[in-house]
């Protein structure tokens, strides 16, 4: 990496909590990397970008930092392709479909030459990764389609031929507003009280009953420790809520966890500061 860049720190989740990983990113410093002198990387750079910042907006920071990782290595001009299927879970139902769209993007990477155009490449790339990362989440058909729509808009750019029309979908219906349940924790605990308990039990029930189909549980620390160790504090502190909402009912396909430890602080302070509303798990219910 350059002396510039922001250094991206990987934060493993290990035991039942699944292998995955977090990095530590701040997408303006992204946005400023400078260019590569490679022009399907510098696009790629900025479609990844723009990925991640709207998984930014919806507080889905886990994969925010994978797009934003892949726009800095696109950035720095190293070879970035496109995700591989099995590294996400996707719907049985769905692998047909995506198999063959990755298949043609391969095709079409693979045959990119100087008449290529690359803008259009770059972003049939990054809306690709984008389509298999809503499709894994499958809890929003509209940004599915969106990625999906977008991949095949940009495919079409480059063989010359009208993207297919997508077809009309019915009307859909009012789904609630994602919800955030915040579990708080004392310094240097994983401990869940009788209050954090009673948090978790209302997240469980506003999951059961409005039928959320995805379930984010993300740990977080205050900076009263270095950051391995409140890394690995703020897993312990989301593996005992993720064991209560598991012990509750819910399917563990539902839960999504992911380790933020120092970073995304709830209240910004120094190195080195006790804050309480920092010791936390943020519950998010997606539809």
């Amino acid at each position: 990496m350059f002396d510039h860049m922001k250094k991206f720190m990987i934060l493993p989740l290990v035991g039942f909590l699944g292998a995955c990983a977090a990095f530590s990113y701040d997408l303006n410093t992204v946005e400023g990397l400078p260019s590569s002198g490679n022009a399907f990387n510098d696009a790629l750079h900025m479609e990844y970008l723009e990925v991640a910042r709207d998984e930014d907006k919806e507080d889905d920071w886990t994969d925010a930092s994978y797009f934003a990782g892949k726009a800095t290595l696109a950035a720095a001009g190293e070879a970035v392709g496109p995700q591989e299927i099995g590294e996400r879970k996707i719907p049985d139902d769905t692998r047909k479909d995506i198999g063959f769209a990755r298949s043609a993007l391969v095709n079409a990477l693979a045959s990119m030459n100087s008449s290529t155009n690359v803008a259009a490449l770059a972003r049939a790339q990054a809306q690709f990764d984008c389509w298999l990362q809503e499709q894994e989440e499958n809890s929003q058909p509209e940004d599915i389609a969106k990625c999906r729509t977008e991949y095949s808009a940009a495919m079409a750019k480059l063989t010359g031929m009208e993207a297919p029309a997508p077809a009309a979908a019915a009307a859909p219906k009012p789904k609630p507003e994602p919800m955030t349940f915040v579990v708080f924790f004392g310094h240097n605990s994983s401990v869940l009280s009788v209050d954090s308990n009673r948090t978790i039990g209302e997240a469980l029930m506003a999951a059961k009953k409005t039928g959320a189909k995805l379930v984010q549980v993300g740990g977080h620390a205050d900076r009263s420790g270095d950051a391995p160790y409140n890394n690995a504090l703020s897993e312990r502190r989301a593996k005992a809520v993720i064991e209560v909402l598991l012990w509750g009912g819910l399917d563990k396909k539902q839960v999504k966890p992911s380790v933020f430890g120092e970073d995304f602080n709830a209240m910004r302070t120094a190195d080195g500061v006790k804050k309480a509303a920092n010791r936390r798990v943020e519950i998010k219910l997606k539809y």
